[in-house]
């Protein structure tokens, strides 16, 4: 009852998987690590039993309604499954993302709405979607876990591109939200005074 209790708050609410992000593994690895372990503990439960009642304990009165919920836990906890389910995902993403241009510069401009503006201002970003950085963490705990040969090339591909161009897009971010800061503490009476370091900045 104690492990079904577990597998039914599911990984994403439990404290396997707080304890997961404060140590920063990933989402998908946290929850594989987590399966696993969970299946260990179900091999662990019908070992006893078949230390207690023997091998044929599955077929016993008193073992058969455990048999089957553990049967139905490990049925549940297949971390293969798990692991198709996320190159789906990720392929999908791939080939919806292939077609832009976008990626390739390394700073874009958004809208953002600020104070109830109706058509927001436009902000300078580092054009790196954080699902990258998920991405070659991931692989880097997979490969770890035994699923090297199963990741796809192409999203190995794309993990190998984001580890490169990671240093530069935290840097971007860093000097952007710097820039940001100081530009807010600029008053239009200041202006004037630092108009030939914001053109400079601006033309850059």
């Amino acid at each position: 009852q104690k492990l079904q209790s577990k597998f039914t708050h599911k990984y994403e609410s439990s404290s396997a998987s707080c304890i997961a992000t404060i140590r920063g593994i990933p989402p998908f690895s946290g929850k594989i690590l987590w399966a696993k372990q969970m299946e260990r503990q179900v091999h662990a439960l019908m070992k006893r039993m078949s230390d207690v009642l023997g091998k044929e304990w599955g077929q016993q009165l008193e073992g058969r309604q455990l048999r089957r919920s553990c049967d139905e836990l490990l049925s549940k906890l297949d971390s293969r499954a798990y692991f198709r389910s996320w190159v789906s995902e990720w392929e999908s993403e791939l080939s919806s993302n292939t077609a832009s241009k976008l990626n390739s510069y390394p700073i874009i401009v958004v809208r953002q709405n600020s104070g109830g503006s109706s058509g927001g201002v436009l902000v300078a970003k580092a054009n790196f979607d954080q699902k990258h950085e998920y991405l070659f963490r991931e692989i880097r705990y997979l490969k770890w876990l035994g699923y090297e040969r199963d990741i796809p090339r192409t999203i190995a591909l794309v993990s190998e591109e984001a580890i490169v161009r990671y240093p530069h897009a935290m840097a971007l971010k860093t000097a952007l939200s710097s820039y940001a800061a100081a530009r807010d503490l600029i008053t239009p009476e200041l202006e004037p005074l630092v108009a030939k370091e914001l053109r400079a900045i601006k033309d850059s």
